[in-house]
């Protein structure tokens, strides 16, 4: 993998998000929802919104991803059946990845601590999630659940150096939601007006970031040798 392919994939990667804006432009409104929740009285509505928002979240970033890789792959399929191939598969791939991470880190700081510190779990699912970056591309391409994890952290370990930049941007996105999720709550309270506009921009930006690693995942993963799906 060298330099200058990175540096082109990047330029084909941003190329499609720019183009795309409606796929933005619903992650904006879904963004604007969740934020503006703020502003609900607390309430049987308000729990069955974030609820919903929850639910929806589930399920949106791998729709988005089988959008953006039918679009390197030309294929152009409904929603409907992009939700079908690709959401259950991609959801089994993380609950393959990181259900026993979080068990096993929950367990390790409960024993050592006499209880579970959510700062330690988020930041080993963090920095496991660095191992993974290829794992779900791969699996968009294969469409095999246990194959993708493997291929994706031997490609990883293979190819760790020049990999940096990627973990980079990965490393980015992550921290801007950690951002989001830890450190914003004294604001929702004080200024609730200036907590949507954060949340909302660094949401925004850090799914940006992750969609534009994603497409160029999809390029580099291309030219190894996965049987397609």
């Amino acid at each position: 993998m060298k330099a200058l392919n990175l540096q082109t994939y990047l330029v084909y990667a941003i190329y499609i998000v720019r183009t795309n804006p409606a796929i933005l432009g619903f992650l904006a409104a879904f963004g604007l929802i969740n934020g503006a929740t703020v502003f609900f009285p607390e309430g049987g509505f308000l729990q069955l919104i974030n609820t919903l928002t929850i639910l929806a979240a589930i399920f949106i970033s791998p729709v988005i991803y089988g959008i953006y890789y039918e679009i390197v792959e030309e294929k152009y399929s409904s929603i409907p059946n992009i939700f079908r191939t690709y959401v259950g598969g991609y959801l089994l791939v993380l609950f393959s990845m990181y259900i026993p991470i979080i068990m096993t880190t929950a367990v390790l700081m409960s024993a050592m601590q006499g209880g579970t510190n959510t700062g330690a779990i988020m930041l080993t699912i963090l920095l496991f999630s660095m191992l993974f970056i290829y794992v779900i591309p791969t699996y968009y391409i294969s469409g095999q659940i246990l194959g993708s994890i493997a291929f994706g952290v031997r490609f990883f370990i293979t190819n760790i150096l020049s990999s940096a930049p990627l973990l980079l941007m990965a490393l980015s996105s992550e921290l801007l939601l950690l951002l989001s999720h830890f450190q914003l709550e004294g604001v929702r309270e004080s200024a609730p007006a200036l907590f949507v506009a954060l949340d909302f921009s660094l949401y925004m930006l850090a799914s940006i970031i992750d969609f534009i690693l994603f497409i160029m995942l999809i390029y580099i993963l291309k030219n190894e040798d996965l049987e397609p799906r």
